[in-house]
This record gives structure tokens, C-alpha cells and sequence, in this order.
């Protein structure tokens, strides 16, 4: 497996623990907002054996996202990172892929694609946009045995999440994630996410296709 991030030291982190857990994994430093890093990557990929899936997990937020507030650069770097890092990577993994017979691509949307909050104006229209590029690459792929998929996850304890919420200045109970397990839109643990996205890369997932799995613990469930 093949680990991509913008911080060496996070790649390094995240390949030597699939590593602790039994994996093979290398890492690679490159940002999915540049081609030729891109091209890089599944190059540093295809080095490991043949490519059988890719898994676009590669996202940004900036502040005062509203759309008389963002600036171009600001608003041109949320798209370039979250919708267009999938077609940078796209365009040279799916010749990858189809070499192999076929595989999966797991694109990561978010629950900002159909209900939002204040200031994420760019973030939930790169998310939405993902909803619909997910549906035309499984349209474009299928006939090459190639399955596109997204997940759509709810608040994710990440480092992300941490700092937009600094940023805010609230706490995820302010922001309304639940805080525990009995809650509907609990905030969630990376590592079930990567559970969701790991059976959407199985074959127990076979018939799953053009489709986006909300994996939110109910948040989008209740009305308010």
C-alpha cells in the first residue's frame, strides 16, 4: 500500500503503522493539487505491483468560506486539492487500473454534500461536486471493470476537524456532534471510516457502484 500526504513525517507515521499491523507499506511525499506529483505517486504505486485501488482521501478547509469573503487563491485551492486532486490522480491511476483487469476508486465526499453549516461555502460545493464525479467516472469506468465509490462521512475526529473547530472557537458539542456513543451524530473515529472504505474496496462490495455511502452515526437522520 502506498501512502500519499503533503507531510513526509504524517506519511511516514501512517505507512509504519499499516506496517505494525502486518501490511507493506512506503510512503510518499506529494501534493494531489500538483500533475506531476500525481504522476509520481502512481508511479511510486505501480513500483509495489500491479494497482488494484485508489483511495482519494486528500482534503482542505479554509476560513471565512463564504462566497463574498473567500478569495480566488482560496477558493481555487479547495478545488484544486478536494475535486481536482481526483482527476490529477485519476489520470494516471485508471491506466493503472485497467491494466490490472479492473479495480475500485473510493472517492471521500462528506455530509456537507447535502446539509451544511455556516462558512463552508467552497468545502460543501467540492463535496458536492464529488457526489457527481463520483456517479460520471462509475458511468465512464464500468465498461473497463472499474468500480467508483464514495464515502460521505460525518464529523471525523481528525486534525482537520480539531483546527476548524479551534478556528470556531467551539467545541463539537457546540457544533451539535454528539459526544457519545448513544447520540445520533456522534463524532466519529478515523479508523471507522477506514472500515467503511476498506469493505467498499472489497469485493463484499461488489454490488455497490456510482453510489455514495453516508457513514455519518445518524447525523443527517434527525431534523434538528
Amino acid at each position: 500500500m502506498l501512502v500519499v500526504d503533503t507531510e513526509g513525517e504524517a506519511a511516514a507515521a501512517t505507512a509504519d503503522a499499516i506496517c505494525a499491523a502486518g501490511g507493506t507499506s512506503t510512503a510518499v511525499v506529494a501534493d494531489v493539487a500538483v500533475s506531476s506529483d500525481c504522476q509520481r505517486a502512481v508511479a511510486a504505486a505501480g513500483a509495489l505491483g500491479r494497482l488494484h485501488a485508489l483511495v482519494n482521501v486528500a482534503g482542505v478547509m479554509v476560513a471565512d468560506d463564504t462566497v463574498e469573503a473567500l478569495d480566488d487563491a482560496e477558493l481555487d485551492r479547495v478545488l484544486a486539492v478536494n475535486v481536482g486532486g481526483i482527476f490529477r490522480l485519476g489520470r494516471h491511476a485508471i491506466p493503472e487500473l485497467r491494466k490490472a483487469g479492473g479495480g475500485v476508486i473510493v472517492n471521500t465526499a462528506s455530509v456537507h454534500a447535502y446539509a451544511s453549516m455556516d462558512r463552508c461555502a467552497a468545502y460543501a460545493a467540492s463535496k458536492g461536486a464529488i457526489v457527481a464525479l463520483t456517479r460520471q467516472m462509475a458511468i465512464d469506468l464500468a465498461v473497463d471493470g472499474i468500480r467508483v465509490v464514495a464515502v460521505a462521512p460525518g464529523s471525523v475526529d481528525t486534525p482537520l476537524t480539531r483546527r476548524e473547530l479551534e478556528r470556531r472557537g467551539v467545541t463539537a458539542a457546540d457544533a451539535g456532534f454528539g459526544t457519545s456513543h448513544a447520540e445520533l451524530g456522534r463524532v466519529l473515529q478515523s479508523d471507522e471510516i477506514a472500515a467503511v472504505i476498506s469493505w467498499l474496496v472489497s469485493d463484499a462490495a461488489r454490488a455497490i457502484n456510482g453510489e455514495t455511502v453516508v457513514a455519518d452515526a445518524g447525523l443527517l437522520a434527525r431534523l434538528v
